[in-house]
């Protein structure tokens, strides 16, 4: 990095990588190449890549890279055998410094050897990223064909970037929770989990307690996953009634895989919750004898709890409530 870069520079620079990250985890029109491109301004750098940990496939997925593609191959399926990497996988391990590893250390790393010694790479950093419960999501890794002063302040910037990198490489912030509210820890997130594409399979835990409802192949809230990945475009949040909770889905696509973020939440509007389950009920067309046989209840309560629903949310008739829920993503369970 140039020396004539101030200290002020830098923290400068570190700001627009902040502002970047959190316009891309919150999908307000970021991209994770715009987090590189600010980065350069607090490390004058060859070669960048941010990725994000896959625990499905048990692989890094590449956000955005400036390596060669043989690099960006070997961090996304290598690197995480890669002896020296273990070193910096450690929730304490913070930012390692190429030209603080000793050179015998650095040898046993065929990262080093096979990728970054024929570019020339003199000094650098890979620096594992955690989220706020402690969960892996991925990896920054920089790469200069310029050795670093061990004073330049780079070095102290790095390790406050943690936080807003962490965003853009978790699945669960990824989804468009609040980036602050997840590094404080007061996320309302229930629970994350990765389902992969292919025969149904037991959904991958990412974070959180997960429900019975959604911790088998079968379960209802994944047979629900996956009929609405069939069905609709993703992203989506869908609202599911359920045992007298309003679960939220958060549906994204990641590789393979669908990220399902779950959580409990009010009821809409001052619906109560069996009022919502026959709203959810009304947006597959059924009537008020079928309502009633899979609620267990009499033609007449479904016909009371409707005129309740259409009355609390002003519509003139049952197509015109199925609307809103649509509009909202109200979904019958299973």
């Amino acid at each position: 990095m140039g020396t004539e870069r101030s200290t002020t520079d830098v923290l400068d620079a570190a700001l627009r990588v902040r502002r970047a990250a959190t316009e891309t985890s919150g999908r307000s029109g970021g991209d994770a190449g715009d987090v590189l491109e600010a980065l350069s301004g607090v490390i004058d750098y060859d070669h960048a890549s941010l990725s994000r940990w896959d625990p499905l496939h048990r692989r890094h997925e590449t956000l955005a890279s400036s390596y060669p593609p043989d690099t960006t191959a070997y961090i996304e399926t290598r690197l995480h055998d890669d002896p020296v990497f273990s070193s910096i996988r450690r929730r304490d391990g913070g930012p390692l410094w190429l030209r603080d590893v000793p050179g015998p250390v650095r040898l046993t790393s065929p990262g080093f050897r096979e990728e970054l010694q024929p570019l020339g790479i003199e000094d650098g950093v890979a620096h594992c990223l955690f989220s706020p419960d402690g969960r892996y999501v991925g990896v920054l890794n920089v790469s200069t064909r310029r050795v670093q002063q061990r004073r330049h302040p780079a070095r102290a910037v790095v390790p406050l970037l943690t936080e807003c990198l962490a965003w853009v490489a978790d699945p669960v912030t990824g989804t468009g929770a609040d980036p602050a509210a997840e590094a404080d820890g007061s996320a309302a997130a229930v629970c994350a989990v990765a389902l992969a594409d292919g025969p149904p399979t037991a959904p991958a835990p990412i974070s959180g307690s997960v429900p019975p409802e959604l911790a088998d192949a079968d379960s209802p809230l994944t047979r629900l996953v996956r009929d609405a990945v069939t069905r609709r475009s993703l992203p989506v949040t869908l609202l599911v009634p359920l045992e007298g909770r309003l679960l939220e889905l958060r549906l994204t696509r990641r590789n393979a895989s669908t990220v399902v973020v779950c959580r409990e939440v009010a009821c809409h509007a001052g619906l109560s919750p069996r009022e919502l389950q026959v709203l959810a009920e009304l947006t597959h067309g059924r009537t008020n004898r079928e309502i009633a046989e899979r609620l267990f209840v009499t033609p007449r309560t479904v016909a009371t709890h409707i005129e309740h629903i259409l009355t609390k949310l002003t519509l003139p008739n049952r197509a015109a409530a199925a609307g809103r829920a649509a509009s909202w993503g109200v979904e019958p369970p299973p």
